[in-house]
């Protein structure tokens, strides 16, 4: 008996989860699916009342605006280009203090470079006084020259006297032999003098190169003295000053970060169909058939085109502008995290500021456009082709829009160009929608081309016609919304009293 209640529990335990999957899906199965809805079916033999609204040619003129922060153009860091201790330090050369350019900020200990100076001065002084005294060699060896040359020509006329004495048989061979000997003599000592006036020469040229390096000396060593005097590059504001007086300084130390403040940038994102109505207004794009994003942004020309735009702070209410330009891409594609184009608008003259709107905040305007504002970049656009402009509510889903001609709705695709506020612009194409034609601006339950259909106009024009509720099947007549306004405030003052 124990046995078998053993094997009735081991089985229980076996088919018990079994059985409840089982239930599960069962259950699933008869309650889990969802009922089918039989398709709504458009009552032919209503006519559905629906608004509408014109279709109006716009001037194809619209703005861009795109959130910017405001950066610096270029930084500089100015190292140290001498070696030496930091002996004065100005109270101006301090992080956030403006900077003009050329003005004194540090001065690194000048005495070894004014040594080497004063030094090279007095070598270029010996070398001058070498060379004057190789001047005068030359010439007291030009001269000796001179009288070197008379005395072997009086030694060679001796020798020919000689000669012809001895073939007169009146001179001795002792007498010839001396006369030679003479002319020898003589012709030696002009050679060493003309050996000698060459080698003072040289050694003239030799002092000249001397002197021409230690002037060249004397103009580095100037220049690394005037190198110890350390003032700012460029004007701006400095970032970061990395030195303080007595410091040692190598050559090549950063000593401060100088942030350019003559010329600004302003880094902002284009998304790729604002992107192509730049390149389209500039003429870098033809207009085709493709949608803007199907359109090869970077195939022709790398360069973004130079449009001038605006560039606006808002400070408690009042805006302060600063003329620009969208200068180039920061970088060289979409970036793929926002799937916008980067890019860069320079402000050339961040100083000149005007102010926009009225109130106390107005009259005074920032100095400049500084380093970190948060702005707003607008760039207008004049489309090169014709634009059509329609209520925002007739746009509907695929970029379709219902056309109301004699009676009957037409669904029609439109090129979507811009969405601007409760309107938008489409592009005018010949053989679509024109301006003059009538959208369908209310909502209809079921739409079916060719349906039959009753124009009410805009939304303001309030007539006794039959129109359909939200279904599209029941029948309803229009009831004036003042009258219903009137109607339950009557009859929420009656439920208050007493």
């Amino acid at each position: 008996m124990t046995r078998l209640w053993n094997i009735l529990g081991e089985s229980f335990h076996v088919l018990a989860p079994v059985a409840m999957v089982a239930i599960g899906i069962g259950g699933f199965m008869v309650f889990g699916q969802r009922p089918e809805t039989p398709p709504r079916e458009i009552n032919h033999n209503v006519v559905a009342a629906v608004e509408s609204a014109g279709v109006e040619q716009a001037d194809g003129s619209f703005t861009i605006e795109l959130d910017g922060v405001a950066l610096s153009y270029r930084q500089v860091t100015h190292a140290a280009q001498v070696a030496g201790e930091v002996v004065e330090k100005v109270e101006q050369c301090r992080s956030g203090h403006y900077v003009s350019e050329g003005q004194y900020l540090l001065q690194i200990d000048p005495t070894n470079f004014q040594l080497e100076v004063e030094r090279l001065q007095v070598q270029i002084e010996q070398a001058d006084a070498n060379l004057k005294e190789a001047d005068i060699e030359i010439e007291n060896a030009e001269s000796l020259i001179e009288l070197a040359k008379e005395d072997l020509e009086l030694q060679k006329e001796n020798l020919n006297r000689v000669k012809q004495l001895m073939t007169r048989g009146a001179s001795t061979d002792t007498q010839l032999d001396a006369a030679r000997k003479q002319e020898l003599t003589a012709r030696n000592s002009l050679r060493t003098l003309q050996n000698q006036l060459a080698a003072v020469k040289q050694r003239k040229i030799t002092l000249e190169s001397s002197r021409k390096l230690s002037e060249t000396q004397l103009k580095r060593a100037k220049v690394d003295l005037d190198r110890t005097k350390v003032t700012a590059p460029i004007a701006g504001t400095l970032i970061t000053v990395s030195v303080e007086e007595g410091d040692y300084v190598k050559a090549g130390d950063p000593l401060f970060r100088t942030n350019d403040s003559s010329t600004m940038e302003v880094s902002c994102q284009l998304r790729v169909e604002e992107l192509y109505w730049v390149w389209l207004q500039a003429g870098n794009m033809k207009l085709t058939d493709n949608t803007p994003s199907d359109l090869d942004l970077f195939g022709s020309q790398l360069e973004l085109p130079n449009v001038p735009v605006e560039v606006a702070f808002d400070f408690r209410g009042v805006e302060y502008l600063w003329d620009g330009v969208l200068s180039r891409y920061d970088g060289t594609g979409l970036d793929p995290a926002t799937r916008t184009v980067p890019c860069r608008v320079r402000v050339d003259e961040p100083t000149k500021v005007r102010v926009g709107g009225n109130g106390v905040a107005g009259r005074v305007a920032p100095p400049t456009l500084f380093s970190g504002m948060y702005v707003k970049v607008r760039i207008p656009v004049a489309s090169p082709v014709p634009m059509l402009k329609v209520p925002l509510p007739a746009i509907r889903p695929n970029d379709e829009v219902w056309v109301v001609q004699d009676g009957t709705l037409h669904v029609m695709t439109v090129d979507v160009a811009r969405f601007e506020g409760n309107s938008v612009l489409l592009i005018a194409k010949p053989a679509g929608l024109q301006a003059g034609d009538r959208v369908i601006t209310s909502p209809l339950a079921a739409v079916e081309e060719g349906m039959s259909v009753e124009d009410l106009g805009q939304p303001e024009d309030e007539s006794e016609v039959t129109v359909l509720d939200a279904d599209g099947l029941s029948d309803r007549t229009p009831v004036d919304q003042s009258s219903e306004v009137e109607t339950e405030t009557a009859a929420d003052s009656t439920e208050v009293q007493p």
